[in-house]
């Protein structure tokens, strides 16, 4: 019997959440030929979910990261890739199996890092002497995608995560997280667990918010492009604070727009009323940053 196979989101707590998670619903299906099923965890059943092929209801959701590390008893399919719900996809992304492939039980795009590294999301120094028995390598990893196979090893990836939740600040764990965050724990648990990432791949994914003046997106052409490093990437990662900006509207507007078959002056007038707020937002932080450091100038 063939394995199931398909992608997967999480929606919980604020309806902004639901709609970002529609959102990249249909940029996959757009974007996509031949797209596979595609799955939403959720805390609760509303207007998005319908167009989900799965829905699945967290029995007690977080609404935060951690509801991340929930995911395993809800996977919906033998093999399963996670994608953020501020993510956009622009180009056919079901090559991301090809990708896992070989990859272990659980794994994502990241880094394997040598014990004495200091980049990764944990320090092998912070460490107490029965962890650091058990950990070989440092991870490095993005958590915009995960990749599940559903077996013991994948579970106790999850497991172990959860179960350094209790000691979270023990760990000595970076990134700024108001709440803790999955990346940090799931890094620790991979490494614990023996699970690699596949080396990150910017043509797979990239993060707005690391190239935000420096992209050229277009649903119309397919494109997600880089300028700074010449690469063209399938998923985007916007980062939850930029979905609510006129460049992320934008891109909702003119996909809204093809999906619905409207021409290319529909798509032009769109265009020019969004380029118009991304203007005026970039003049008005010019303004705020100029009259800012006059004050500091004259120490006002």
């Amino acid at each position: 019997m063939a394995l199931t196979k398909g992608f997967i989101t999480i929606a919980t707590g604020k309806e902004q959440y639901y709609e970002i998670a529609r959102n990249l619903l249909r940029s996959y299906r757009f974007t996509t030929e031949n797209p596979l099923p595609f799955a939403l965890l959720c805390d609760a059943e509303n207007e998005y979910t319908r167009e989900f092929d799965d829905v699945r209801i967290f029995k007690d959701a977080k609404c935060n990261y951690l509801d991340k590390l929930e995911m395993y008893d809800y996977l919906p399919y033998d093999i399963n890739i996670f994608i953020d719900a501020d993510c956009l996809v622009y180009r056919d992304i079901n090559r991301l199996f090809d990708v896992f492939e070989n990859a272990d039980d659980f794994s994502c795009f990241g880094r394997v890092l040598p014990l004495d590294d200091k980049t990764g999301w944990f320090e092998y120094d912070n460490l107490n002497e029965n962890m650091k028995s058990k950990v070989d390598f440092v991870v490095g990893l993005h958590g915009g995608i995960y990749y599940m196979r559903k077996t013991d090893l994948c579970k106790k990836v999850f497991d172990c995560a959860k179960d350094f939740t209790k000691d979270y600040y023990s760990y000595g764990f970076k990134g700024k997280f108001t709440n803790p965050g999955d990346e940090p724990l799931v890094a620790l648990s991979m490494a614990v667990n023996k699970c690699k990432p596949v080396k990150f791949d910017f043509t797979a994914i990239t993060c707005y918010w690391e190239y935000e003046n420096n992209m050229k997106l277009s649903f119309k052409n397919n494109c997600a492009y880089v300028t700074v490093n010449d690469t063209y990437t399938d998923i985007v990662h916007w980062g939850t604070r930029f979905t609510k900006t006129s460049i992320y509207l934008k891109q909702i507007s003119a996909l809204k727009l093809l999906r619905e078959g409207k021409n290319c002056a529909a798509l032009y007038l769109s265009d020019f009323k969004y380029n118009v707020c991304i203007l005026y937002n970039h003049i008005l932080n010019f303004t705020k940053r100029v009259i800012n450091k006059i004050k500091r100038i004259l120490h006002i």
